[in-house]
């Protein structure tokens, strides 16, 4: 029988495993635990902060995210200073809308034409539907309710009440407006333009004409002169004494005559 050789493995090199990687995966975490014992040494020596102005008007201990929440961001609860530029920032929400366009509302001295067209028709719907309540009769007032009773002298007059101004403003919102289209508009405007500009040139002819405040004037005249020589001078005129003319002095070699 033929004998076989056993192939003989070839002399690979091979590196041997060294202790580098665990030596780096060591270092990184001494130096973790290193950063995180500075960290808890840092939070121990930093001071706890005072009470909070929130929580002192409030009487209670408020989070950082509470005491920073723009719930009340004019400070109506708290008190303090109002933060213009993150007001400025932040969107107003619908119902802030409506509280600016309410909150402040004007007198207009005009109805609400809807509100009192839905009352009508809630009451004739009632009558026909049988629900409208009769009015009681009143019963006559007991003693003691005259004494809870306000006089008459002291009862201020409902705001209810309908002026002039307002049936005047009803009667011109009850009328409806008509559409006169652009030429009319356009026809409008060009008449005002030219209104505008003959009042312009009246006033500018009246400048010419009349005299300009930079003109300077007599400032005596403001003065009161027009009654002094209408003064009556009491006192005595004295006549003044005529003096006799001095001599001449003469001087040697001067020729009398």
């Amino acid at each position: 029988m033929a004998d076989f050789k056993k192939v003989k493995s070839r002399n690979i090199r091979k590196r041997r495993k060294s202790s580098d990687n665990e030596s780096e995966s060591e270092e990184e975490e001494q130096v973790i635990s290193k950063i995180q014992d500075i960290k808890e040494l840092q939070k121990q020596r930093n001071k706890q902060n005072g009470v909070n102005a929130t929580a002192l008007a409030l009487g209670k201990k408020l989070s950082k995210e509470q005491a920073m929440s723009s719930s009340d961001p004019f400070k109506l609860e708290t008190g303090g200073m109002v933060n213009m530029k993150e007001l400025k920032k932040k969107k107003l929400t619908t119902e802030e809308v409506e509280a600016i366009g309410t909150a402040f509302a004007a007198e207009t001295n005009r109805r609400d034409e809807d509100t009192e067209m839905l009352k009508y028709v809630e009451v004739e719907l009632a009558k026909r539907k049988g629900h409208h309540k009769e009015e009681t009769p009143i019963k006559g007032h007991s003693k003691e309710d005259a004494l809870y009773s306000l006089p008459e002298k002291l009862k201020v007059g409902s705001g209810s009440k309908r002026t002039e101004d307002m049936l005047s403003n009803q009667m011109l919102s009850g009328i409806p407006e008509v559409d006169l289209g652009i030429e009319a508009k356009i026809a409008n405007i060009e008449s005002t333009e030219i209104a505008k500009q003959k009042l312009l040139l009246e006033k500018m002819r009246r400048k010419d004409n009349e005299v300009s405040d930079f003109v300077p004037t007599n400032m005596a005249a403001n003065f009161v002169q027009h009654n002094r020589f209408n003064i009556e001078d009491t006192a005595p005129i004295l006549n003044k004494a005529v003096q006799p003319p001095k001599p001449e002095p003469v001087r040697v070699g001067d020729v009398i005559n």
